[in-house]
């Protein structure tokens, strides 16, 4: 291990802890101006006269004369202008103010006079500039770091081709995601509970250590998932538990050499009294021929075991100076706790190493003439395999890897679009992103009064979630136009799949099975069902191997009814729903709707389209007890239109009036007041337009209110602004409408390259990452809209290939 991983390394073990203490010791040090001040001390008082003067243009109507808006006075900032000797304190308060109100975007308020692109750029980078070495730039540059900071990057600036800068990631270690955990114990790393027998089914759980905080939007940031003193405490009790589950099959045959077998009288027994024999694991042959040998492990033994241990834990083969490093601590416990215990320490530390722990990504290739590495071989191989899969790299990758075929960007396009194309190769992340990038898979989350629902509500937001999963991924196999079409699509998947001809199986199965039992005398059939009944049915379909006459009746019913109401034949069961009353939550009733076998179809495009509409995405972006305008608003503000909404000052009351006799478009009145609208008119215009659906995500014509039958029309009115183009900015009457300009908006497809950047990347855009940025922009415009153009033009970037030392 290399010093330069080393210091990667100590530097990832700071606990999470830890860095909140700093970035509040960082606040504090702002808030007391002493570091401004000093930066400002040593920087030419006579602040540039262009700066001021954007400032006293923009500023000048709210912040000088009598009254001033928030403490704020141009009058001094032309002080310092003018030159002073000592600097004041209250001035460089009113400077630092200045760049946080300009960097968050918090002023100039919208309903005023913006500062152009240019004027924008020419203050902060003159206060960046003047401010470098503060703790304020310090603490802005930690905040860029985290997801909700993404969009602070100016959008304009990473798209309008102004930048040359070459495209690079910082070199870093990124902690593994529960996924891949769960999906390396599934392969085997550890032991599923039961597998080896109920005595061992607890001892050999292993438990979840890698965690991500559970909250909107893209989560799993390289930068961000540090191994804190949890994380870490985890692995090792799950590596002592490993690693002793892996010897304890070999230690259980030495204790039988040197003791003999354990007497039936000293075994425990099952309840008819009959001894109950252990059973174990089987010990990999690597681990137990050095258990089991008379003599001292010879290096090759030893190496074989690491080598097997890295398999099982790592799924990489171990450097030669790994091979050394474990060697020799093998040999220092053998000294100390025999070799049984040298061997087991040895594995632990395996388990507990930091390739056990993070994805390493540091670039090991040649500098080039910008100071950047490429990934090496291995670094590239475990990069493309995780960035689609949550498994190891596949044996064609491996092999590319090592017979030198994976240095070249032509050689990553052919391994990516290799899997993306390969329908045996497992790719959850794809889905994975447009949980993240939409936020539906929450909805299961969001707890609601049952009662209010009129049905059965059990399982019902689960049921959603499959559905609009089944939506997003045709679209995303049919791969055409692909934003525009997850916005505005008129077709939806309702219990379906999305495999049609699995589901012409299943539904002429039913068929051929009501067909064949509805003369029979079905409602007397015993628990078995008679055999001459019987083998038939099995032959019509595996789904009826092991029915029974409970099954048979069950079914039978079910048949019957949807064949006297004239209703397709397809499964009440399975998965895809327990019943038919979540239909309500789609508007359809569900004593008349017949399933389509054919699915996607047109619901109703008069009351809704797209997954904004989708009753899962309704439900995860609702409250409790109502519809939720601030989040819906903020959701398209920052994810669609790569706008910022300032944080809610911890001041601030943000609750409403719990008038329930009026609309809650009514009760949210008093956003209007001056010092909230500055805030909501980001979110409550795109929010407003979803009062159209209640908080189940039905659509509705009136709202109801607490007083028993009465109600008022909904208004579903809105406004729309921020996407960069005239026509389509204004007054919308609809979320339809809304929709269907969002989808017309070149921003509103920009922003939704930067999120899937973000995904793939583990990190937030930097404006040396604007080639990329408009590389996959037109990578996705000139393939017709294609989300796999869009991915592989991501991950054989250089932002994706390259590394550098931050700050070198």
């Amino acid at each position: 291990m290399g010093p330069a991983f080393e210091m990667l390394f100590r530097f990832q073990l700071i606990s999470e802890y830890m860095l909140r203490l700093l970035l509040i010791a960082f606040v504090l040090m702002c808030q007391s101006v002493v570091g401004v001040a000093h930066c400002f001390a040593d920087a030419n008082q006579n602040f540039d006269s262009k700066v001021l003067g954007v400032l006293e243009s923009k500023c000048a109507d709210c912040h000088s004369g009598n009254e001033v808006s928030g403490g704020f006075d141009l009058a001094d900032l032309q002080s310092e202008a003018a030159g002073l000797e000592q600097v004041n304190e209250q001035v460089n308060e009113h400077w630092t103010r200045v760049f946080q109100m300009l960097v968050t975007n918090q002023m100039p308020p919208s309903d005023a006079d913006p500062l152009s692109r240019a004027e924008r750029r020419l203050v902060i980078s003159r206060l960046e500039e003047l401010l470098a070495d503060s703790e304020l730039i310090l603490e802005w540059k930690h905040k860029l770091m985290f997801p909700e900071y993404g969009n602070y990057v100016d959008h304009e600036l990473l798209f309008d081709g102004s930048i040359s800068d070459v495209s690079w990631s910082p070199s870093r270690i990124w902690k593994k995601s529960p996924a891949i955990f769960d999906s390396l114990a599934d392969r085997g790393m550890g032991f599923r509970p039961g597998r080896y027998g109920a005595r061992n089914a607890k001892l050999a759980k292993l438990k979840q250590p890698f965690t991500i905080e559970e909250k909107a939007g893209i989560k799993d940031f390289a930068a961000i998932t540090l191994a804190d003193s949890a994380t870490l405490g985890t692995m090792l009790r799950n590596a002592e538990t490993l690693v002793d589950n892996h010897l304890a099959g070999a230690l259980h045959q030495l204790r039988v050499r040197l003791e003999g077998p354990i007497s039936e009288s000293e075994l425990p027994t099952d309840k008819k009294g009959k001894p109950i024999q252990p059973r174990f694991p089987v010990t990999p042959a690597e681990f137990e021929s050095i258990v089991l040998a008379e003599d001292m492990a010879t290096e090759a033994q030893i190496h074989a075991a690491i080598r097997r241990m890295y398999q099982l834990v790592i799924e990489q083969e171990p450097a030669v100076e790994e091979l050394n490093k474990y060697h020799g601590l093998m040999r220092s416990c053998v000294t100390q706790g025999g070799q049984v215990e040298g061997l087991r320490m040895m594995l632990i530390a395996i388990a507990v190493s930091p390739q056990a722990i993070y994805r390493i990504e540091l670039g090991q290739g040649n500098v080039d003439e910008h100071g950047r590495q490429l990934l090496d071989a291995s670094e590239m191989a475990l990069a493309i395999a995780y960035a689609l899969t949550d498994q190891k790299p596949d044996e064609e990758l491996l092999n590319a890897a090592a017979s030198g075929q994976l240095n070249t960007r032509a050689d990553v396009a052919r391994e990516v679009t290799r899997y993306w194309d390969d329908q045996a190769i497992k790719k959850p992340r794809v889905l994975r992103f447009f949980h993240e990038f939409f936020g539906y898979d929450a909805a299961p989350s969001v707890f609601k009064d049952a009662d209010r629902f009129g049905k059965d509500y059990r399982g019902v937001p689960e049921r959603l979630v499959e559905d609009a999963d089944t939506l997003v991924m045709h679209i995303v196999q049919q791969d055409n136009d692909v934003l525009a079409e997850l916005l505005t699509t008129e077709q939806y998947f309702v219990a379906h799949s999305g495999d049609n001809d699995y589901e012409r199986e299943i539904h002429d199965a039913l068929q051929a099975f009501y067909d064949y039992y509805k003369d029979k005398p079905w409602r007397e059939f015993p628990y078995k069902v008679p055999a001459e009944y019987m083998a038939h049915v099995r032959s019509i379909h595996k789904m009826f191997a092991h029915a029974n006459g409970n099954v048979t009746k069950r079914w039978m019913k079910y048949l019957e009814q949807c064949d006297k109401a004239g209703l397709s034949h397809l499964p009440m069961g399975g998965g895809r729903s327990s019943g038919r009353d979540y239909l309500i939550t789609y508007n359809l009733d569900e004593k008349t709707f017949s399933f389509p076998v054919e699915q996607p179809f047109v619901l109703n495009p008069t009351q809704r389209i797209g997954i904004l509409m989708h009753p899962a995405w309704l439900l995860a972006h609702s409250l409790n007890l109502d519809n939720d305008p601030v989040r819906r608003g903020k959701w398209i503000r920052e994810r669609l239109l790569a706008d910022t909404v300032p944080e809610l000052p911890i001041t601030v009351d943000a609750s409403i009036p719990e008038d329930h006799e009026q609309t809650l478009r009514e009760r949210f009145a008093v956003t209007r007041e001056q010092e909230c609208w500055r805030c909501h008119v980001k979110m409550n215009p795109l929010g407003m337009p979803f009062e159209l659906y209640d908080d189940f995500g039905r659509h509705r014509r009136v709202e109801k209110l607490m007083a028993k039958g009465q109600t008022r029309p909904v208004d579903s009115r809105g406004f729309l602004d921020g996407t960069g183009d005239r026509d389509l900015d204004g007054d919308v009457a609809s979320p339809i409408e809304l929709m269907h300009r969002l989808a017309e908006s070149e921003r509103v497809r920009q922003s939704f390259v930067r999120h899937a950047f973000r995904y793939w990347m583990g990190r937030n855009e930097m404006q040396s990452d604007s080639a990329t940025l408009i590389r996959a922009d037109r990578a996705y415009v000139e393939s017709g809209g294609s989300f796999r153009a869009l991915v592989i033009s991501l991950l054989t970037s250089d932002s994706f290939l390259y590394r550098r030392v931050a700050g070198s």
